[in-house]
Order: C-alpha cells, then sequence, then structure tokens
C-alpha cells in the first residue's frame, strides 16, 4: 500500500538523518516559537536552553520511537525535524509527527519527509501503522496528510488547550504501512 504514494523525486530532495549538534540552532528556534508549536498540539514546559537541551535528549532516547532531522539535499542544510511517539510495539503502531523551518514549507519537503518517515517506520521500527493528531485549522497539514495516504478515522473536540488556554479541536488520521 505504501508504495503508491512514493515518488523517487521526494526521495532525491531531503535526507532523514540523526540529529548533529549544529542542529540545535534550529531546533531550539523551531521549539521556542510558541505559534508553531500550538499548531503542532505542544506547550513546551520551559524554552531555556537546559530545557532544550533535555527535550532532545529525550526525543533521541525514546525507547522504540524516532527523532530525525530532515536535510535539504539542494543546500545540505537542516530544514526540520520528524519523529515517531508513543510507540505501541504489540499493535505495532505510533504517532508520527514533521515540523519544518518557515523556509522550508510549501516546497515539497514535507511531503518527501512525511513520506520516508513511513519507509523508516515500517522498514527500521517495524510498525504498520502511523498515526497523526492535526489541529483543525492546519489545513496545510491535514491536506499534506491526506495526499499521503491518511485517512481521517475521528475528531476530538476540545482535545488540545494551547498555551493563552484556548481548546483547540483535533482531527485523528491513520495510515497503513502494509497492505491489507
Amino acid at each position: 500500500m505504501m508504495e503508491n504514494h512514493r515518488h523517487v523525486s521526494h526521495r532525491a530532495s531531503i535526507r532523514l538523518r540523526p540529529f548533529a549538534d549544529g542542529d540545535r540552532s534550529l531546533l531550539f528556534s523551531l521549539r521556542r516559537d510558541t505559534a508553531l508549536q500550538s499548531l503542532l498540539l505542544t506547550v513546551p514546559a520551559a524554552t531555556d536552553d537546559a530545557a532544550l537541551h533535555a527535550w532532545i535528549e529525550r526525543r533521541q532516547h525514546e525507547k522504540g520511537g524516532a527523532f530525525l532531522i530532515i536535510e535539504d539535499q539542494a543546500s545540505g542544510k537542516a530544514a526540520g525535524y520528524v519523529q515517531i511517539t508513543q510507540v505501541h510495539h504489540r499493535n505495532a503502531t505510533g504517532y508520527g509527527g514533521i515540523v519544518l523551518a518557515e523556509g522550508a514549507r510549501g516546497i515539497g519537503l514535507g511531503r518527501a519527509a512525511l513520506t520516508e518517515l513511513g519507509f523508516h517506520a515500517s522498514q527500521v521500527l517495524g510498525l504498520r501503522k502511523l498515526m497523526a493528531e492535526i489541529d483543525v485549522d492546519n489545513i496545510a497539514s491535514i491536506g499534506l496528510h491526506l495526499s499521503l495516504g491518511y485517512r481521517e478515522v475521528g475528531s476530538l473536540e476540545a482535545h488540545f488547550t494551547d498555551a493563552d488556554g484556548l481548546t483547540h479541536d483535533v482531527m485523528l488520521f491513520e495510515r497503513r504501512l502494509e497492505g491489507k
């Protein structure tokens, strides 16, 4: 089923790679962008350097998960990151996520990165399904996920409370990583 959504040109545009020390500046700026984090359904408890170093450490060592840098092959620079969290080993499922820097959005890097994340989930982690929770107002992310074979499986009313105390509805998506 995955092969229907894979395009060779996307593989050529990005590379998913492990975190390197030179990525800290980008990751810190992404994590400190409160509007972006809210759109991603996250409110970091703290964003000082020590808290961000600890966050990177946790993401890198989450059992069964993934935390990979999206590198734009054209420039050789980090453009964001993808992650797989909340892995359930028995069910072989996890939640995928993507974060791109502002200048890296809308040029196909997200599509390429999510495509590669699906292959990583299946081939490296042995998962059979990725899920995603997306704010109902994040139209770009919803469209991207749907175009890559995710399907909406439900909605969660007032599911996320942002830094200002406002609640947001969230859509739940899934994508099978194997044939039925």
